[in-house]
């Protein structure tokens, strides 16, 4: 029992395919644009794609949860903005890790070293501006001093 709709919306293709009885996979695609269906296996082309890619996909949450930048939070959206930029930090790390390659092949960059030297770059010019703001508190001056 295998059923297939297909439905081609300007530049996205959305799939329901329903392999098996009480079984259904919805896959919403803008990388395929057609309703193709692979020869060798008969599952559709964007099925047999996220087969093949959903190692990438798998890495990336493994990665993701290793260091996390989430906290324990009550609403939706700040564990999307959260998701967003554990993925943007790992992307950031891909990327350099690709330059750095070129570079200096021999040498690993470490994620955690990474992330750590990321926050210090991104938290100095507030630390630095809160620290020489005249109207600081001298107990506040002291403490952000470094």
């Amino acid at each position: 029992m295998k059923t297939r709709l297909f439905l081609d919306l300007p530049r996205i293709s959305h799939l329901c395919h329903v392999p098996k009885k009480n079984k259904s996979v919805v896959l919403l695609s803008s990388f395929h644009h057609d309703s193709a269906i692979c020869s060798d296996s008969g599952k559709p082309e964007i099925i047999e794609f996220y087969n093949k890619t959903k190692g990438a996909v798998d890495m990336l949450d493994q990665t993701c949860t290793r260091y996390t930048v989430e906290r324990a939070i009550r609403t939706w959206t700040m564990a999307m903005v959260y998701g967003m930029i554990n993925i943007a930090v790992v992307n950031a790390l891909v990327i350099y890790a690709h330059n750095m390659r070129k570079d200096q092949p021999e040498k690993k960059i470490k994620r955690k070293g990474f992330l750590l030297r990321n926050a210090h770059d991104l938290v100095t010019p507030f630390v630095t501006q809160r620290y020489k703001h005249q109207n600081s508190h001298i107990h506040v001056r002291n403490c952000l001093s470094f």
